[in-house]
């Protein structure tokens, strides 16, 4: 039995899980789409929608965005699109801010994908 849950545990031909938890640590990555898979559009829509898929993602293994240790943010241009992003991090993530780290790409998955996050989180023990 591996020490890896993977939720849901990925079928044929799926390139990753949505949530991944080893012990009491969780990882995830999310990209900015709806739940039929449609990309927002714009940096305002993303960055929420990518905020509000990964508060799901952590949901569904008993974490919320306050456990979140470390937050990786992939951004296309930077000099567009960070100081949007920050506008809805900061609100949605109050004062419970995790390290974080901002890295502009080139480019991602999908042509017109202008944000993606990478978290770490904590998963509290169950009550």
């Amino acid at each position: 039995m591996s020490a890896v849950l993977r939720v849901p545990e990925p079928t044929a031909g799926a390139l990753s899980a949505d949530v991944t938890v080893i012990g009491e640590t969780a990882y995830v990555t999310v990209i900015p789409v709806d739940d039929s898979g449609v990309l927002a559009e714009g940096i305002e829509a993303q960055s929420e929608l990518v905020i509000d898929s990964l508060e799901t993602e952590l949901e569904r293994v008993g974490a919320g965005l306050g456990d979140i240790a470390h937050l990786t943010i992939y951004l296309r241009d930077l000099s567009t699109t960070r100081a949007i992003f920050n506008e809805v991090y900061a609100r949605r993530f109050g004062a419970a801010v995790p390290v974080r780290c901002a890295v502009g790409v080139a480019e991602l998955a999908r042509p017109s994908m202008l944000v993606e996050l990478t978290a770490i989180a904590a998963v509290p023990a169950a009550a």
